[in-house]
């Protein structure tokens, strides 16, 4: 009996593909690649527990049934679902190539045609990426094959098409609709430096995951802690991972996500640390580094790593945006500028870069500028609510209530009754002079659990405030300050609300405490001066007002009612000299201050 010969399947497939074709391989137009390889391309969503959608990526078909995605877009997930029809089918994990960051899923009852496979041409051949780029639907981009790079785990394709976030797991293909890679967006430098995993590791992941038995079980065991959120059993596990084997990256992955939960920024700085010394290839775990540096609050070295991190990987928007968000924040505006403006040439989805010019904007007063930049935003996002509430924010800045109305207004339906849209609502009606209505705005806020909602309570208590409706302000601000008690304004905004409020007394216990607490803050002196006068102390409220005044010379009305306290003490020369003082500040207010202190000695020739 004659041995039978077995023939790959990936050949049979390319077989039929040239048959197909009616003879020698011809270069499709991107539309004709795009009509044969889309149906193998499906949508993967990622569902947490309660059933909602937490993140939109691809999947490309290997089989009648399955799929071959990336992995790391699954951590997490309560339930897989794949868009591959009318209906999305349920699909579920049944190999995993953690290394190569690569898992074969199954969807049952799907039957849909894939794709054949092919080697990866020379450089310069024409390449598409087809998937579901930023969560739109399945789509086709085109640009060409840089060469095949080697990294850690193997080699990699790297390619010029454009792809976005929700791309990873998507098909790299050649001009002939061949699937030549599995977009892998985690390996990525810049908007046209882009990598896939070769395509023939699809057929090893069955094989290599059976050798890794022991790990894959660990594996199972962290991402079930993981999801149900056991952070101190996931810490005990990632440790024990890591000294078994200690090159794993996958451990100290583990390990970050144990250390975040449980709030331990030390223990995470250090799990990021080994993270960097397994993959130093890797410029998404240098950014991960670079940001638990700043959450550490080593801010300097954070800002070195990043700067060699864009030496390393000139092509990496997020390390530049990470540049650009350290100088931001250490007033270096002129240097985030560029880094941001950088940011965006790489990769224009980089929203918080967008963010950051907007702020910046906003700083220097160029309300214009910010409001160009919110409204491109807003446009290029346009179900995404964060730009419009920015948008918002910088009418409302340029003193344009009306307009910052006008954009609440036209939010997407889906937004329009969640805790967010009824917060500004509140804050545009405050604007607005319209207290009772941000009243009732701010209320609806924290009725559906506004994050953050001491933010919501402090526009309560400034709405009341204006009404004269002192017992309700005072206690929407002391909820603020529970909301919020590491808030240090809230618990000043307190002392004012009961200083004006008719309880002096306690305000001037809050206000001293809190001098006591920020020595150098003129505020708090300010109050403590302005509460001592109240009483009647004014003995003890002149050398309050002066302390506020060496802190900050610039305050006109510390400047007159220090007029007014050494004229109730006696002092009409002291009055005198803080009136000239007064006078280099704010003429008109020197002038309303003469007038409550000194016009009657005037008028009896008693004033110099």
């Amino acid at each position: 009996m004659k041995p039978s010969l077995k023939i790959p399947v990936s050949c049979v497939f390319a077989a039929l593909f040239l048959t197909a074709m009616g003879g020698p391989a011809v270069a499709l137009s991107p539309q004709e690649v795009f009509t044969r390889v889309a149906p193998a391309v499906a949508v993967l969503e990622v569902r947490d527990g309660e059933g909602r959608v937490v993140g939109r990526y691809s999947a490309t078909r290997w089989a009648a049934g399955r799929f071959v995605t990336v992995c790391e877009t699954l951590d997490g997930a309560a339930s897989l679902h794949l868009g591959t029809g009318p209906q999305p089918l349920p699909a579920r994990v049944v190999a995993r190539d953690s290394e190569r960051n690569l898992c074969l899923l199954a969807a049952d009852g799907d039957q849909g045609p894939a794709l054949p496979r092919a080697r990866p041409s020379a450089p310069g051949g024409r390449v598409f990426a087809v998937s579901n780029a930023l969560g739109l639907g399945v789509g086709i981009s085109e640009g060409m094959l840089s060469g095949v790079r080697h990294f850690a785990v193997g080699d990699y394709i790297q390619f010029s098409a454009p792809i976005s976030p929700g791309s990873e797991g998507g098909a790299l293909v050649d001009e002939l609709g061949a699937l030549v890679g599995i977009i892998d967006y985690r390996r990525r430098d810049g908007q046209n430096v882009n990598f896939a995993s070769l395509a023939p590791w699809g057929d090893e992941i069955e094989g290599r995951a059976a050798h890794r038995v022991e790990q894959q079980q660990r594996y199972d065991a962290a991402s079930a802690l993981l999801k149900a959120e056991g952070w101190s059993e996931l810490q005990t596990l990632s440790a024990d991972w890591a000294r078994r084997e200690p090159d794993s990256a996958d451990a100290w992955r583990f390990a970050v996500s144990a250390a975040r939960g449980l709030r331990q920024r030390d223990k995470e700085l250090e799990a990021w640390r080994a993270l960097w010394r397994i993959s130093p290839d890797r410029p998404d775990v240098g950014y991960g580094l670079g940001q638990a540096l700043v959450a550490a609050g080593q801010g300097r070295e954070a800002l070195i790593h990043a700067q060699a991190l864009v030496a390393g990987h000139r092509e990496y928007a997020p390390a530049r945006l990470l540049v650009a968000q350290l100088h931001h924040g250490a007033g270096q505006y002129r240097e985030a500028e560029a880094a941001y403006r950088e940011t965006i040439d790489l990769d224009p989805w980089q929203m918080p870069a967008h963010w950051g010019l907007a702020d910046l904007a906003r700083l220097r007063g160029d309300h214009a500028t910010s409001i160009s930049l919110y409204t491109r935003l807003a446009s290029l996002y346009p179900e995404a609510p964060g730009p419009r509430y920015g948008l918002t924010q910088a009418y409302l800045n340029a003193n344009k209530p009306e307009r910052a109305y006008g954009v609440l207004a036209r939010l997407p339906d889906k937004d329009k009754d969640d805790a967010s849209a009824w917060y500004w609502r509140g804050v545009v009606e405050a604007r607005l002079g319209r207290p009772e209505a941000a009243i009732r705005a701010f209320r609806e806020s924290l009725a559906r659990d506004l994050q953050g909602p001491d933010r919501a309570w402090v526009g309560l208590g400034l709405a009341y405030y204006e009404m004269k409706r002192f017992p309700e302000a005072i206690a929407a601000f002391e909820a603020a300050r529970s909301a919020n008690p590491a808030e240090a304004y809230w618990d000043y905004q307190l002392g004012v609300m009961l200083k004006d409020g008719g309880r002096p007394q306690e305000a001037l216990a809050r206000f001293q405490a809190l001098a006591a607490q920020a020595p150098d803050e003129a505020r708090n002196w300010r109050q403590v001066g302005f509460t001592l006068s109240i009483l009647n102390r004014q003995e003890e409220a002149a050398p309050a007002l002066m302390r506020s005044l060496q802190i900050d010379p610039m305050q006109a009305k510390v400047w007159a009612a220090l007029i007014e306290v050494q004229r109730l003490r006696g002092r009409h020369d002291e009055a005198l000299d803080a009136y000239d003082k007064l006078r280099a500040v704010d003429g008109k207010a020197a002038e309303e201050a003469w007038r409550a202190n000194f016009a009657a000695f005037e008028d009896k020739g008693g004033a110099r």
